[in-house]
């Protein structure tokens, strides 16, 4: 694995790249308050075959702080990123980084061979959406423990205890269902997070510009976690997704929360999912 700093405009970004440089290369796009470690798992088990790239968004990980968190705005990164590889490739989405791939999948990109989406709140521009998810409830409470640990310097224990010890709409808390290592990338990410990044997040205001009845022009699976357990993605939007996308796969994961890479019962689901969904496509 080597670390590298990608240039966007005046923002450095930071990146890493694993595996062959020369073979089918798959970018890794983190969720908001994550950052590319919490994708080391499944890099290091693709990078035997694949090059894998992982990044941090403006304001996350070892990126730069920047003036302006909008989606037009991680869309760039995500493209900085792509242009330095410097070839089609899969692109592979949580959450935020699942709209941002969506977003990208939309146009006819050339560097974009296909996308993979992982429970992404599609729908949260629109007005009153993304309150009917646990979620924003979930995103005040850490941006502003957030903001005041910061403000005090708090150590990585603190961020690691919260989070571990967070009630879980899966059932108990955090740590019943997410490994350590996970908790503990998590923790680290939350501490270097800008709080800035929080911004319009909650409202879903900042997934605003996303033209959601807008066909993927490239292929696409959807991995949708189950509502009851705290998804992003609801059924009914789930329904609408697949009539704007008849040729998108959709695979609902019922009993899984809403990061099912990370989830300990479903991170051997989603990686053989994903795992045939880059055999499928690498050569498209």
């Amino acid at each position: 694995m080597t670390d590298i700093t990608i240039a966007n405009s005046n923002t450095k970004l930071a990146a890493s790249v694993y595996g062959p440089p020369t073979a089918t290369p798959i970018l890794f796009l983190h969720g908001i308050s994550l950052s590319r470690d919490t994708w080391e798992e499944i890099a290091q088990r693709l990078s035997s075959t694949y090059c894998v790239w992982t990044l941090d968004f403006r304001g996350h990980g070892h990126s730069e702080r920047s003036s302006r968190y909008e989606l037009a705005d991680y869309v760039s990164d995500a493209e900085a990123a792509l242009a330095a590889i410097g070839q089609p490739a899969i692109v592979v989405g949580h959450s935020l980084g699942g709209c941002v791939a969506g977003v990208l999948a939309q146009t006819p990109y050339p560097m974009v061979r296909a996308v993979f989406l992982s429970d992404p709140p599609w729908y949260w521009g629109k007005a009153g959406e993304a309150a009917r998810t646990s979620i924003p409830k979930l995103f005040a409470i850490i941006s502003a423990k957030q903001a005041a640990w910061q403000k005090e310097n708090a150590p990585l224990a603190t961020y690691q205890a919260f989070l571990a010890n967070a009630p879980s709409p899966m059932g108990g808390i955090a740590s019943d269902h997410t490994s350590p290592r996970h908790l503990l990338s998590h923790a680290s990410a939350l501490q270097r997070q800008d709080n800035r990044c929080w911004e319009n997040a909650a409202s879903g205001e900042i997934l605003a510009t996303i033209a959601t009845d807008r066909e993927f022009r490239c292929p696409a699976k959807i991995i949708q976690g189950d509502p009851r357990c705290g998804a992003a993605l609801l059924d009914d939007q789930v329904v609408q997704l697949a009539n704007a996308n008849p040729r998108a796969e959709i695979v609902q994961y019922r009993g899984c929360g809403h990061a099912p890479y990370r989830m300990i019962a479903f991170e051997q689901r989603l990686f053989g999912d994903l795992e045939n969904f880059i055999l499928r496509h690498r050569s498209s």
